[in-house]
């Protein structure tokens, strides 16, 4: 009943959270100041964003296949600083991890993002591993983002999974 309630689920970035190698400078100055502007909704181009998932075993690393995984849309305070991922599973683009562990959204409006664990019962913003850095990217009009191999030790995966 409360995840129907609620249109818009927000995932609290640690104050002074750093994004991590991914981020980039913003330059544009669009919805800086306007906690409630959609970089969405304003962004004029389209991108794409790949990496793969991994996790760490005692056999190496093994790929995270079919699950799936969001964008959520950055939201900065009226100084600019980002404070929150904002993510709606209604209509955030998603992608599923395939036999490899890889993923791949095409489309993305340009801006500023976050990527988002999405489980059945709650939606995890993903950090890099052992740091306090949440994934945070910029996606480019024309371009492709490509976060890598994102490796893990634990991710809150469903028993049935391990």
């Amino acid at each position: 009943m409360k995840r129907q309630a609620h249109i818009l689920i927000t995932v609290l970035l640690l104050l002074g959270c750093r994004a991590a190698a991914f981020e980039s400078a913003r330059t544009d100055g669009e919805g800086a100041g306007d906690p409630t502007s959609s970089s969405l909704e304003a962004a004029a181009g389209a991108g794409s964003l790949t990496g793969a998932l991994f996790l760490r075993t005692e056999n190496g690393l093994q790929p995270v296949v079919d699950v799936k995984l969001a964008i959520g849309e950055i939201l900065s305070d009226d100084e600019g600083t980002e404070r929150i991922v904002a993510y709606d599973p209604s209509a955030a683009p998603v992608a599923y991890t395939d036999a490899d562990g890889r993923f791949m959204f095409t489309d993305i409006q340009a801006g500023r993002y976050g990527l988002i664990l999405d489980m059945v019962m709650g939606s995890f913003l993903l950090y890099q591993e052992g740091t306090e850095d949440a994934i945070l990217f910029n996606i480019t009009d024309g371009e492709t983002t490509d976060l890598g191999n994102l490796e893990y030790a634990t991710l809150p995966l469903p028993q049935s999974y391990r």
